[in-house]
């Protein structure tokens, strides 16, 4: 077992019916750390028709995820796929830049990659 810092922290703010997701991904994903996720997603959505949510995913320190994470994060996206209308990823360029243009073309709302935060939050708003 690996004593390596990984989680996913997240922050959620509403403005309506209109859902702003904060969530910064350190170290390696694991199974476990979307159990952890995923049911405050969901509890947040409860009794909402429609929302509309924009993501700000900090991905800079990110460093990969067990093949069930990946599994995790698919059934994710497919659930709530509609709902997702932006998503910027804050990265560092390079294969997150690449994956954040296929994830593009694979779902209904936009997703855009960047280097500087101010100007993911500018294009978000």
């Amino acid at each position: 077992m690996s004593n390596e810092r990984h989680g996913i922290s997240i922050g959620i703010e509403r403005n309506g019916d209109d859902f702003y997701l904060s969530l910064i991904v350190t170290g390696s994903l694991t199974h476990e750390d979307y159990e952890q996720m995923v049911p405050l997603l969901e509890s947040a959505l409860i009794g909402i028709r429609e929302p509309d949510i924009h993501v700000l995913t900090d991905m800079r320190e990110f460093k990969g995820m067990s093949l069930h994470a990946v599994w995790d994060d698919l059934k994710l996206g497919i659930s709530h796929a509609k709902e997702f209308k932006k998503m910027a990823i804050l990265g560092k360029g390079g294969l997150q830049e690449w994956m954040s243009k296929m994830a593009d073309w694979f779902t209904p709302g936009e997703i855009r990659f960047f280097e500087e935060r101010d100007e993911a939050l500018d294009w978000l708003k």
